[in-house]
Protein backbone atom coordinates (compact mmCIF):
# COMPACT_ATOMS: atom_id res chain seq x y z
CA UNK A 1 0.00 0.00 0.00
CA UNK A 2 1.04 3.55 -0.87
CA UNK A 3 0.78 6.66 1.52
CA UNK A 4 0.57 9.72 0.22
CA UNK A 5 1.05 13.29 1.68
CA UNK A 6 -1.87 15.22 2.94
CA UNK A 7 -4.31 16.70 0.22
CA UNK A 8 -5.34 20.10 0.21
CA UNK A 9 -8.56 21.43 0.08
CA UNK A 10 -8.72 21.60 -3.12
CA UNK A 11 -8.89 24.84 -5.90
CA UNK A 12 -10.51 28.01 -4.46
CA UNK A 13 -13.47 29.43 -6.34
CA UNK A 14 -13.58 32.63 -7.40
CA UNK A 15 -15.10 35.26 -5.64
CA UNK A 16 -18.34 36.42 -6.71
CA UNK A 17 -18.54 39.10 -9.25
CA UNK A 18 -19.60 42.30 -8.24
CA UNK A 19 -22.41 44.46 -9.75
CA UNK A 20 -21.29 46.84 -12.47
CA UNK A 21 -17.86 45.28 -12.26
CA UNK A 22 -17.05 45.59 -15.51
CA UNK A 23 -19.08 48.57 -16.62
CA UNK A 24 -16.66 51.36 -17.11
CA UNK A 25 -16.70 54.46 -14.87
CA UNK A 26 -18.99 57.28 -15.38
CA UNK A 27 -18.00 60.85 -16.88
CA UNK A 28 -19.07 61.87 -13.17
CA UNK A 29 -17.56 59.97 -11.04
CA UNK A 30 -13.32 60.77 -10.35
CA UNK A 31 -10.67 58.55 -10.85
CA UNK A 32 -8.13 57.59 -7.89
CA UNK A 33 -5.68 60.27 -9.66
CA UNK A 34 -7.69 62.51 -9.43
CA UNK A 35 -8.91 62.41 -5.52
CA UNK A 36 -4.87 62.45 -4.62
CA UNK A 37 -4.65 65.64 -6.81
CA UNK A 38 -7.04 67.45 -4.63
CA UNK A 39 -6.00 70.41 -2.44
CA UNK A 40 -8.07 68.54 0.14
CA UNK A 41 -5.61 65.43 -0.13
CA UNK A 42 -2.54 67.27 0.26
CA UNK A 43 -1.65 67.88 4.33
CA UNK A 44 -1.34 71.02 5.46
CA UNK A 45 1.68 72.20 5.71
CA UNK A 46 2.37 72.87 9.58
CA UNK A 47 4.04 76.43 10.97
CA UNK A 48 7.02 74.49 12.47
CA UNK A 49 7.53 72.98 8.76
CA UNK A 50 6.67 76.86 7.48
CA UNK A 51 9.72 78.39 9.99
CA UNK A 52 11.91 75.47 8.63
CA UNK A 53 11.51 76.28 4.95
CA UNK A 54 11.94 79.93 5.98
CA UNK A 55 15.07 79.37 7.29
CA UNK A 56 16.39 77.40 5.15
CA UNK A 57 15.53 79.92 2.34
CA UNK A 58 17.23 82.56 4.14
CA UNK A 59 20.34 80.09 4.49
CA UNK A 60 20.31 79.23 0.81
CA UNK A 61 20.30 83.02 -0.10
CA UNK A 62 23.38 83.74 2.33
CA UNK A 63 21.23 85.72 4.21
CA UNK A 64 22.37 83.64 7.46
CA UNK A 65 25.28 81.23 7.76
CA UNK A 66 24.80 77.79 9.10
CA UNK A 67 25.93 78.10 12.65
CA UNK A 68 22.82 80.76 12.89
CA UNK A 69 20.50 78.69 10.91
CA UNK A 70 21.11 75.38 13.73
CA UNK A 71 20.34 78.49 16.45
CA UNK A 72 17.04 79.56 14.95
CA UNK A 73 16.52 76.38 14.29
CA UNK A 74 16.50 75.27 17.96
CA UNK A 75 14.91 78.60 19.02
CA UNK A 76 11.82 77.84 16.37
CA UNK A 77 11.56 73.88 17.75
CA UNK A 78 11.81 75.49 21.77
CA UNK A 79 9.22 77.89 21.05
CA UNK A 80 6.66 75.50 18.83
CA UNK A 81 7.40 72.49 21.36
CA UNK A 82 6.93 74.88 24.84
CA UNK A 83 5.50 77.78 23.70
CA UNK A 84 4.02 78.80 27.75
CA UNK A 85 6.36 76.40 29.35
CA UNK A 86 8.49 78.50 32.26
CA UNK A 87 11.73 80.06 31.12
CA UNK A 88 13.91 77.07 32.75
CA UNK A 89 12.19 74.55 30.82
CA UNK A 90 12.83 76.73 27.31
CA UNK A 91 16.24 76.82 28.23
CA UNK A 92 16.40 73.04 29.65
CA UNK A 93 15.09 72.27 26.31
CA UNK A 94 17.51 74.39 24.03
CA UNK A 95 20.42 73.11 25.83
CA UNK A 96 19.54 69.26 25.24
CA UNK A 97 18.92 70.25 21.62
CA UNK A 98 22.20 72.12 21.31
CA UNK A 99 24.01 68.96 22.94
CA UNK A 100 21.92 66.46 20.44
CA UNK A 101 23.34 68.61 17.48
CA UNK A 102 27.07 68.10 18.91
CA UNK A 103 27.32 64.70 19.88
CA UNK A 104 24.72 62.75 17.91
CA UNK A 105 27.06 61.73 14.67
CA UNK A 106 23.93 61.68 12.11
CA UNK A 107 23.11 65.48 13.29
CA UNK A 108 26.37 66.52 13.63
CA UNK A 109 27.60 65.31 9.66
CA UNK A 110 24.10 67.45 8.74
CA UNK A 111 25.22 70.35 10.70
CA UNK A 112 28.85 70.03 9.15
CA UNK A 113 27.27 69.38 5.80
CA UNK A 114 25.37 72.42 6.66
CA UNK A 115 28.62 74.78 7.19
CA UNK A 116 30.36 73.25 4.21
CA UNK A 117 27.21 74.45 1.79
CA UNK A 118 27.18 78.05 3.68
CA UNK A 119 30.67 78.74 2.61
Amino acid sequence: MKVSGPKGPGAVPPPPAEEGADKPQSATSASFRELLETPAARPAESPLQAAFAEIQARLRAGEIDAARASEQLVETVVRAQLPEAAAALQQQLREVLQRMLREDPVLAAKLRELAEADR
